[in-house]
């Protein structure tokens, strides 16, 4: 059947709707606008960065030119080395007033660009003349007090010691306490890596009393007084660390120093100029301060200290902390004084200074070992019934206190092991050529054949293998 159009309805069509994006393309804008800024933000940044370091290195060579042109030369050792002699004090505002609290010497070499620090140990007993004696840092406050001349004061310390090290000091430099807390706090502070928590409960205090400097474990930046109390604490670490941290500080101000906000800035200058006027003695004149300018940032810095820490226990050559040649002595020998000797010395003999003399003439003179820093493997090719027969029937670890005793001259000794098969010879095999380690080791092995790598270590992580054969016994002191 024939259906009527009439009867269907009709229907209109489904248009579809299109989606409003407008607010899509409001918010790409924004982005896009944003984009941009952050984009010209960045750029401008990456520019700034790049203008400042040209900046700071143009300042930094016309400060080298200028100093290079303007200065005076400063007077050199036997070797070419400038020795100064470090004097840290407190003025007449303290109880314990002009007596040494640090005494360093400070060796500058030129060629390698090195500053190596040698401290003294405040409480080494010492002759001051033929009828007396006594602690090393009252040699300063005794001259001065009886001269009233700084200069003079220092020669006598500086001619004590030379006696004591061998080193001849061209110049000191005397700075206060006091002075050194302004001149950090007018550096806007300095910024140090604290290594390990340090907790001093007998820091020195006004009118003969202590408290308590704690310090966590943490990259800190330090105030004046701050930075005092951690380059002085004694009483929580040793003072082989207790140089080290001073060794922190003077990078840190030697940084600050080369900063060219500091050199761009007149006025901070002009200040930090008269702090130093106001709290450095030294027998430096301008010319000289600016001879040492150049050296002032890209200086090599290491630092050794003359202490008796294996002597309060038994160290093995691990832990040994390199320059271990003072020990206390007995207080009752020096009437309930707390005094410290050099090895070898006693209460008739106080100054034996045959092993400081060697060690400071290998720490100031030769900083190449450090440079260097040659890894030494020890080998024992030594039948122990030969060790004991030369021992008197004692089995003694012999490549161990060899290491010992490289160590304690700051051999970097890594390993220790005996050997599978015995030898008539020592041998070193040298992998990575180390010309100054290899010639400072033939003063303490003789008759060494070098010989540049073997099969059999050359794959090694050591620079250098050195191997003690029978014949090495005979050569060495019982």
């Amino acid at each position: 059947m024939k259906s009527s159009f009439d009867n269907k309805s009709l229907k209109k069509p489904k248009i579809k709707k299109k989606k409003d994006i407008s607010f899509i393309k409001h918010y790409f804008k924004w982005f896009i606008v944003l984009w941009i800024i952050f984009s010209i933000f960045f750029l401008w940044a990456n520019i700034s960065n790049v203008l400042w370091s040209y900046v700071k290195k143009t300042v930094w060579l016309v400060v080298q030119k200028v100093s290079t042109v303007m200065s005076k030369e400063a007077k050199k050792d036997n070797l070419w080395n400038i020795n100064i002699l470090l004097l840290w004090v407190w003025w007449k505002n303290h109880d314990w007033w002009y007596l040494t609290d640090t005494i360093m010497i400070a060796s500058l070499n030129p060629k390698l660009w090195t500053l190596t620090f040698l401290s003294v140990p405040r409480d080494l007993y010492v002759k001051y003349n033929k009828y007396s004696w006594g602690r090393i840092n009252y040699i300063f406050a005794k001259e001065y007090l009886k001269t009233k001349d700084f200069s003079k004061a220092a020669d006598k310390l500086k001619k004590k010691l030379k006696q004591i090290t061998w080193i001849q000091i061209n110049y000191y430099v005397l700075v206060d306490f006091w002075g050194f807390e302004k001149l950090v706090n007018n550096l806007w502070w300095v910024t140090v890596d604290v290594k390990k928590n340090l907790i001093d409960y007998r820091y020195p205090w006004p009118n003969r009393t202590y408290t308590t400097f704690k310090i966590l474990k943490w990259i800190h930046t330090l105030d004046g007084a701050t930075a005092l109390k951690y380059v002085r604490s004694r009483h929580s670490t040793s003072d082989f660390s207790r140089s080290a941290r001073q060794e922190q500080i003077i990078k840190a101000i030697l940084y600050k120093f080369t900063e060219s906000w500091i050199l761009l800035s007149p006025s901070k200058m002009k200040n930090l100029y008269l702090q130093f006027e106001n709290t450095v003695h030294t027998d430096f004149d301008f010319n000289i301060i600016l001879w040492f300018v150049k050296y002032a940032k890209n200086i090599k810095i290491h630092s050794y200290v003359l202490n008796w820490d294996c002597y309060y226990k038994k160290t093995y050559w691990k832990i040994l902390t390199p320059g271990c040649f003072v020990y206390p002595a007995t207080r009752a020998d020096f009437d309930g004084q707390a005094v410290l000797l050099p090895v070898w010395a006693n209460s008739k003999n106080v100054e034996n200074y045959k092993e400081i003399q060697k060690f400071a003439f290998i720490a100031l003179w030769y900083p190449e070992l450090w440079l260097e820093n040659t890894k030494i493997q020890i080998l024992n090719w030594i039948w122990n019934r030969f060790i004991k027969k030369y021992y008197r029937w004692y089995l003694k670890p012999v490549a161990s206190n060899l290491a010992f005793k490289l160590k304690n001259y700051w051999f970097n000794v890594v390993d220790v092991e005996n050997a599978w098969k015995i030898y008539k010879n020592n041998i070193s095999y040298i992998y990575r050529k180390k010309i100054v380690t290899e010639s400072l080791l033939n003063t303490f092995v003789w008759d060494i054949t070098y010989k540049t790598w073997d099969v059999k270590y050359s794959g090694s992580g050591y620079d250098l293998t050195l191997i003690l054969g029978q014949d090495y016994l005979l050569n060495q002191t019982k």
